[in-house]
């Protein structure tokens, strides 16, 4: 097979019909036309184009062939089509719809040692990097745009990257005792990427994490009457209640329990009087001022006390904020943020956010970015046009519905002919990407 090292002039003869016959010589047949929709959103709303005047294009301009625009859309393209690894690019490159939706029409696209060096030579750097967090702001600014809500939900979580070599900045991790990288990333509570920062190994949780959320609050500070931020109990830093405190945002962190917390909430502790419901769970909800040694001054603490049928103790949380809300209320909110760990999971299980394998740290950092503006160009799809139910629909649900469509391509009078199945089930979809809807 063509992917396992196999000739294109090959055919095979599966043994139940030896008058078939299956060969790899489709040259004008593309395995994903989605790429026509991301180019249209990456278009629509100008987001990988003005990357390249960021950048400093080192190479001669004669022996050029691909724009570093061109190279920064197939690389982008090619994570949010499920291609993580550049390897792929040696057989994608002569995809005739990737080819148009790249900007290069009848020529083939870059190969597997250009974008290689996009990575480690133009993207892994200061200035990469800034080029890859300014068109990712230009995506949360289409997608945010487009909500027209009042408040802004802010969830910042962190994750592992495991590591299997000797990449720069790996390192043991205690809390998840492997080798690794720390990522940490920023969501709205609609699924919007707003961040995403690769750390070394072996930093805290909150590590960063003012500087990182900073600039998100400056620029939206403007575009919403409220800001709300969510973590859970690693973000529990005197620091950040104070920074929101100071910026007038609104914040519901997790607390780890502790024996001064439990004396407080002692009092509630008992049972609730009456025959324990055979199935369900009894829930009690209170609210306290406290003050750790390490704060400045008492802050609210609302706790919910929960019993299960056949608990004496029970589980308990404790969150700590500013919020004026019902202590009910302030639960219901901080529960919510139990959506940014399901949006990372989908980021790593789908896009490989976790496939950091450059031996260069920096290069390693464009890698993660690259895919969180991948995710958001597929989120867009989700946001603004695939409609009612679909909205809910995952990114793999997207990536295998609607980009990896089978499709025959043909030029005539200087036009190019995208040919999808007359069959496809999905086809107003296309429509409502491309206009036609």
């Amino acid at each position: 097979m063509l992917g396992d090292g196999g000739s294109q002039k090959e055919v095979l003869r599966p043994d139940f019909n030896r008058s078939i016959l299956v060969d790899f010589q489709g040259a004008k047949i593309s395995s994903d036309t989605g790429f026509l929709l991301l180019r249209e959103m990456d278009e629509r709303f100008d987001i990988i184009g003005p990357m390249s005047d960021c950048l400093e294009d080192r190479r001669s301009p004669v022996h050029t062939r691909h724009s570093l625009t061109r190279m920064n859309r197939q690389r982008v393209y090619q994570i949010a089509a499920g291609y993580e690894d550049c390897n792929d690019a040696d057989y994608l490159r002569i995809d005739p719809v990737l080819r148009l939706a790249i900007g290069k029409g009848h020529k083939l696209g870059a190969s597997q040692s250009m974008l290689s060096g996009l990575e480690n030579e133009v993207l892994g750097n200061e200035a990469g990097l800034k080029a890859l967090d300014g068109a990712l702001q230009r995506s949360t600014d289409a997608l945010l745009g487009k909500q027209g809500k009042r408040r802004l939900i802010v969830d910042v979580d962190s994750t592992k990257d495991p590591a299997h070599g000797s990449q720069e900045n790996v390192a043991y991790n205690g809390h998840f005792g492997t080798n690794c990288y720390h990522p940490l990333f920023a969501f709205t509570s609609d699924g919007v990427c707003l961040g995403a920062k690769l750390r070394p190994g072996n930093v805290h949780s909150a590590d960063g994490t003012l500087p990182f959320i900073h600039p998100i609050v400056e620029r939206y500070r403007s575009w919403f009457g409220l800001l709300w931020l969510r973590g859970d109990a690693a973000f529990a830093n005197p620091d950040i209640y104070e920074y929101c405190e100071k910026k007038r945002i609104t914040y519901f962190i997790r607390l780890r329990a502790n024996a001064k917390l439990y004396e407080e909430v002692s009092p509630h502790m008992a049972r609730p009087v009456g025959r324990p419901p055979r199935s369900g769970r009894q829930v009690k909800v209170v609210d306290f001022h406290y003050q750790a040694k390490s704060w400045t001054r008492p802050r609210r603490v609302v706790c919910k006390l929960e019993w299960g049928p056949n608990q004496l103790i029970p589980d308990m949380n404790f969150i700590v904020t500013n919020s004026r809300l019902h202590r009910t209320k302030v639960i219901k909110v901080y529960n919510g943020r139990g959506d940014v760990e399901n949006r990372i999971k989908e980021g790593k299980n789908t896009l490989r956010w976790d496939k950091t394998s450059c031996h260069r740290f920096g290069a390693n950092c464009a890698r993660l970015k690259m895919g969180a503006l991948a995710y958001n160009l597929l989120h867009m799809l989700r946001q603004f046009y695939v409609m009612g139910e679909g909205v809910r629909r995952s990114v793999e649900w997207l990536i295998r519905r609607l980009i990896k469509i089978g499709a025959r391509v043909s030029c005539h009078a200087r036009k190019w002919h995208v040919h999808v199945a007359s069959a496809f089930p999905l086809a107003h979809y296309y429509r409502a990407v491309l206009g036609y809807g």
